[in-house]
């Protein structure tokens, strides 16, 4: 049962709450704002440019205009600037919207998130993190906690909401029902076997729809 005397985090919340946390805290002195957004915007572009096996710190301190040092002070590994460079260009970018309505919200989340998979690097990004991942544990883990799993406290809060005013089943597993919305999308950015569609999205919403509703 939801706790309804204390307020709930909203999506809202936890993305400002992610872009305030660094893939790993590094050593050394606070991280200068301005200085933190040229090294993530030099990254991104680097990203968009090229291949995440072609970005290293050296081009990624020669395009940022700052020393290489400056940024391991702040992060581990490529991997981890490239983890907060796709986080702050693209998480602005895929709120739940404020809407009672679950099908609504479920269904413009999906979408926008197909749309930077599709029509932007990001989908690109994500590729390669996921790859780069497989090889860097704690690149794996900070994919995990910092892009998946609060994506997935976003839409956990709003599928509970759904349980609530008794648009999808009480009794269903929140975990289950929320890879049954999500996982062919990331199926099909991986596989690339069928492109993201707009059609695509309204299907596996509906076809979703249809299976946990009461």
């Amino acid at each position: 049962m939801a706790d309804h005397g204390a307020r709930e985090a909203t999506p809202t919340d936890l993305g400002q709450r992610e872009r305030k946390e660094p893939a790993r805290r590094g050593r050394g002195r606070t991280r200068d704002t301005a200085t933190t957004a040229a090294i993530l915007g030099a990254a991104m572009d680097l990203l968009v440019e090229e291949d995440l096996k072609k970005f290293t710190i050296e081009r990624l301190a020669a395009r940022a205009g700052v020393g290489k040092a400056t940024i391991y002070r702040w992060w581990p590994s490529r991997g981890a600037v490239a983890l907060d460079a796709f986080l702050n260009a693209v998480d602005p970018q895929v709120p739940f919207p404020e809407t009672p309505d679950f099908l609504s919200a479920v269904r413009s989340q999906a979408s926008s998130l197909v749309r930077v998979f599709r029509d932007t690097p990001a989908g690109r990004v994500v590729r390669a993190l996921l790859a780069e991942a497989q090889a860097d544990p704690d690149l794996a883990e900070a994919f995990r906690t910092r892009w998946v799993e609060v994506r997935r406290d976003a839409g956990r809060a709003v599928f509970r909401r759904a349980q609530e005013t008794g648009q999808i089943r009480s009794d269903l597993d929140l975990e289950t029902a929320i890879d049954l919305v999500y996982g062919p999308i990331y199926y099909r950015l991986l596989a690339a076997h069928q492109p993201l569609t707009d059609q695509f999205v309204d299907d596996i919403t509906a076809y979703a729809l249809r299976g946990l509703a009461p």
